[in-house]
């Protein structure tokens, strides 16, 4: 297998190891949800304050986004997720010893550029697919990655739970070196074919963010997606940790582990997108999200009842998400294959701005609005996006049938 990022192409069963390693790498990003009381009280930091490592893990993740992930179309794409591994686990190792909360909080900021390696390997495996088997390759590695982030919260609560919250970094660390291991030995070189300069590539995202409108319009979809599921995620432990359920951690971990079944439907997404039915492909699933909230809106009773109603919604919605983001992954990687990794840096940054105000927006909600204020509040992404997605179909069609381009 060739270097030549035109001449190599993904090997039986690799895409599996890719996805595996994605998932591993990107928990990393979600270990310290859990267990910000226990490091906020064990480091001296005000609850307050003890926010600052997810926002500071978050932030260093967008940074990334921004400012490595974009260099995959231009260097050799093992060898940059490979660097940018070490970044994490450093960090990783850093929080697990540290006494210190601002080296703490400095660290965290490390471990969100270091979980960037996943948006590396992506659109590398992408590049190595079969044009016609790329939406199965990113539906797979989709996969790996929103199991990852799925599982991460309650894999994370039960080791602290067992061995303290440390012992959930040094697990983030062991992630790392076992990741790097098999990026080393299993996964083919892969050098771009581009003369660009770094200075070229950042120039060229801001054109992208301004003139690429199905860059504007996937991201726009999958901002709205990802702020409704990452609300969800967030209100649901307050409704289910109150008077209505009074469930413990490892209940709400259990519902949590049952919602992660909706991410087997991202291979199933790639292989309608590879049969050329994006658009149906899409409209169906953000359908489908507003559906989940129709169903979870009748949850907020309690009982037996209650607990059904909310778990069907957590796999509806977990399954939405995933196959409208490879629908657009897929769109994107197949309309602008020399810029894939610039893309797909500025895709993912604003697929986790709206992650972050989903969850700022779900707290606020339940505590001022309760559940209904949350379904309300959630409803409105999934039904926005649609909203936009049906806009923009119904002119497309308009301009196809007027016989212009576009």
């Amino acid at each position: 297998m060739t270097p030549s990022g035109s001449a190599a192409r993904i090997a039986g069963g690799l895409e599996f190891i890719i996805a595996g390693v994605c998932g591993a790498i990107v928990a990393n990003l979600y270990f310290a949800q859990p267990v910000v009381g226990e490091i906020g009280a064990a480091l001296g930091l005000s609850p307050e304050r003890a926010g600052l490592i997810v926002t500071l893990t978050q932030l260093g993740y967008c940074c990334g986004l921004l400012l490595l992930v974009p260099l995959g179309d231009i260097l050799e794409n093992r060898r940059l997720a490979l660097s940018v591994l070490a970044i994490g686990f450093i960090a990783a190792v850093t929080m697990a010893v540290t006494k210190s909360h601002i080296v703490f909080l400095l660290a965290s900021i490390g471990l969100g550029v270091g979980s960037v390696s996943v948006q590396i390997l992506l659109p590398y495996a992408a590049a190595l697919a079969d044009p016609q088997r790329q939406g199965v390759v990113v539906g797979r590695v989709m996969a790996g990655i929103l199991t990852g982030i799925m599982l991460s919260r309650p894999v994370s609560a039960l080791i602290a739970g067992a061995l303290g919250w440390r012992s959930v970094f040094g697990l983030a660390a062991v992630v790392c070196v076992l990741a790097a291991v098999s990026i080393w030995r299993r996964m083919p070189p892969r050098k771009p074919d581009s003369t660009t300069n770094y200075a070229g590539i950042i120039r060229s995202l801001f054109s992208a963010a301004t003139n690429n409108r199905l860059l504007q319009r996937r991201a726009a979809y999958q901002f709205l997606m990802f702020y409704s599921y990452t609300l969800f995620w967030t209100a649901l432990p307050l409704l289910l940790f109150g008077s209505a359920y009074g469930m413990n951690h490892l209940q709400v971990s259990l519902i949590a582990l049952a919602g992660a079944s909706g991410a087997a439907m991202s291979p199933v997404a790639g292989k309608i997108a590879d049969r050329g039915l994006i658009i149906p492909g899409t409209t169906i699933a953000l359908a489908v999200g507003v559906l989940a909230w129709v169903i979870v809106a009748f949850g907020a009773s309690g009982g037996a009842i209650g607990v059904i109603v909310l778990t069907l919604g957590a796999i509806v919605l977990d399954g939405a998400v995933p196959v409208s983001l490879v629908m657009s992954q897929r769109e994107l990687f197949s309309a602008h294959p020399e810029q894939r990794s610039r893309l797909n840096g500025l895709f993912m940054a604003m697929f986790f701005v709206g992650g972050a105000l989903g969850a700022s927006v779900g707290v606020w909600a339940f505590e001022s609005q309760g559940w209904l204020g949350v379904v309300v509040a959630g409803a409105a992404g999934p039904a926005a996006a649609l909203v936009l997605h049906l806009i923009s179909t119904a002119r497309r069609s308009t301009t196809i049938v007027g016989g212009t381009s576009k």
